[in-house]
């Protein structure tokens, strides 16, 4: 049974399908979403690096992150509903959610004193669960999303440890989030090969 947040996505595509029609209405493209979505992150991260001595900005982690895969799963509703799908999409889509993800995750775990090994573990492996996903396409045909720890599963962890560090949390802690969740990306790793390598055999 595959455990992830990523099974929710019907229902959260179903409360934005009023927002995606306006927006289609309004001429916006998927790759407008995308690439203005790739921004307000970075910009959102930068500004978080500088300020995080203030925690209340901690609270707006969560919420920086909803709004973030709101317009990430706009994007594809808009391509797929309106038939207005891209090649040059996709690159946008895959490689703005990296580079969105290293640029946030590295400002993130930089401003909370995280261990640098820990922190650029977490972001490899993140990097390479999505590389497998995608690697998939070629041996099975379809991108592959299986968890637990993909990246909305990564966006609610991080969110929940930001909950907690504005809470108080210890410092000697926060580190085992961390450790949570290599050790999830390393069996997201293996269900997403596993599962791509089933569906062949």
């Amino acid at each position: 049974m595959d455990i992830s947040i990523y099974n929710l996505k019907k229902k959260f595509q179903d409360l934005l399908m009023p927002l995606c029609k306006k927006l289609n209405s309004m001429g916006i493209t998927p790759n407008q979403i995308t690439i203005g979505t790739m921004i307000l992150s970075i910009i959102f991260s930068i500004i978080f690096y500088m300020f995080s001595k203030y925690k209340w900005l901690f609270l707006i982690v969560p919420v920086f992150f909803l709004i973030r895969m709101a317009f990430n799963a706009l994007d594809g509703m808009i391509a797929s509903r309106f038939d207005k799908k891209t090649n040059l999409g996709i690159f946008f889509n895959e490689i703005g959610d990296i580079v969105a993800d290293v640029v946030f995750f590295f400002c993130f775990f930089y401003a909370v004193n995280i261990n640098f090994i820990l922190a650029a573990l977490f972001i490899f492996l993140g990097i390479l669960s999505e590389y497998t996903g995608v690697t998939a396409i070629q041996i099975d045909g379809k991108r592959h999303y299986e968890g637990p720890m993909g990246k909305s599963d990564r966006a609610f962890l991080i969110s929940v440890l930001s909950i907690f560090i504005f809470l108080g949390i210890d410092g000697r802690y926060i580190n085992y989030f961390i450790y949570l969740g290599i050790f999830l990306l390393i069996i997201t790793i293996y269900n997403r090969m596993k599962s791509t390598l089933k569906d062949v055999a």
